[in-house]
């Protein structure tokens, strides 16, 4: 579908054009709405890092070695879209904090493969719980099948950005 069906559908709402959720259609375009919903997130995340004695950066790195152990730096920096300086910066100082361990690929010197720690785990296992409390928040008032869509569109959403970048 293109984007002129999605104007004309959105043109036609049967409730008229600003009654989503109380907002003007000016408030439900997507690049208002990410960055709206990724400062909140940021912002009750960053409350909980810095309890945590976390820098900025560090909890989505943790949490990305967390499901990925054994990764690719370079992975992560394409993940993330981050430089590999900026990546390095901070896996350096979370190994130095023993939360995950750097080695050499011995296949290839050029690679350096990421293993979470004991402690990584048990403070990713803490900053799951905020995870869900941050998740449970965001989806108050949505049943559970569209809490499931929402996710899922969200990610179709994601990948076709990531393509065309």
């Amino acid at each position: 579908m293109g984007t002129g069906a999605y104007i004309n559908d959105c043109q036609e709402c049967p409730d008229g054009p600003e009654a989503k959720r109380g907002r003007d259609m000016s408030s439900e375009r997507l690049y208002q709405l990410l960055p709206m919903l990724y400062d909140a997130m940021r912002k009750q995340l960053g409350d909980k890092r810095e309890e945590c004695g976390f820098l900025r950066g560090q909890p989505r790195m943790l949490d990305y070695v967390y499901h990925h152990d054994d990764c690719i730096q370079r992975e992560m920096c394409d993940a993330f879209s981050l430089e590999a300086s900026t990546v390095s910066n901070i896996l350096a100082i979370m190994e130095k904090d023993v939360l995950i361990l750097r080695k050499r690929n011995p296949a290839s010197s050029r690679e350096v493969n990421v293993f979470i720690t004991g402690k990584g785990r048990e403070v990713q296992q803490r900053l799951e719980r905020v995870y869900e409390w941050m998740e449970a928040a965001a989806f108050e008032g949505f049943s559970a099948d569209e809490k499931e869509r929402f996710l899922r569109d969200f990610a179709a959403v994601t990948e076709n950005m990531m393509k065309s970048r």
